[in-house]
C-alpha cells in the first residue's frame, strides 16, 4: 500500500490519513533519528502543526510504501533511508498512546492489532449496567 505525504499536509494531517489504514498506530517526526528498541525524547519531537515541507525543506510530495508485514523498525528504518525523516511510531493502548520502543520486532499489522487487542480486553472488563426495577 502507498500513503500519499503531501508537502503542505501538518504531521496532524499525515498521522490522520495514516489511521486511516493503521488505525491504532501513529507517527510522530522528530529531529534527530533514534536507535532499534530506544525511543526518542520529547524535546526533540516536531509539533503537531508543522508542515512536511517545513521538516524537509522542499516542497516535493512524498510516496510513502508501507508493506504491513514489515517489522516496525524497518518502517522506521524506510522512512529515514528513503525520505531522511526521523519517525518513531506509537501504539494506541487503553486510551494511551506508546512509542513501540519494545515492541520494534513485531509488524506493523501485529502492532496495530495489538492495540486493538487491548482495547476489546479493556471492554471485557467494565461493569455492565445493572436494572434496579
Amino acid at each position: 500500500m502507498t500513503l500519499k505525504l503531501t508537502a503542505k499536509e501538518t504531521i496532524q494531517e499525515i498521522q490522520t490519513n495514516f489511521r486511516t489504514l493503521f488505525s491504532h498506530l501513529r507517527p510522530e517526526f522528530y529531529k534527530k533519528s533514534h536507535h532499534s528498541e530506544e525511543g526518542n525524547a520529547k524535546n526533540e519531537q516536531y509539533l503537531h502543526n508543522v508542515t512536511l515541507a517545513e521538516i524537509t525543506g522542499n516542497e516535493e510530495d512524498i510516496l510513502l510504501e508501507i508493506d504491513p508485514n514489515m517489522s516496525t523498525s524497518d518502517f522506521e528504518q524506510h522512512v529515514k533511508q528513503q525520505h531522511q525523516l526521523n519517525v518513531q511510531l506509537f501504539r494506541l493502548q487503553r486510551g494511551t498512546w506508546l512509542q513501540t520502543t519494545l515492541t520494534d520486532t513485531l509488524s506493523l499489522e501485529a502492532q496495530n492489532q495489538k492495540g486493538i487487542q487491548a482495547d476489546i480486553d479493556i471492554e471485557a472488563v467494565k461493569p455492565s449496567d445493572v436494572d434496579l426495577v
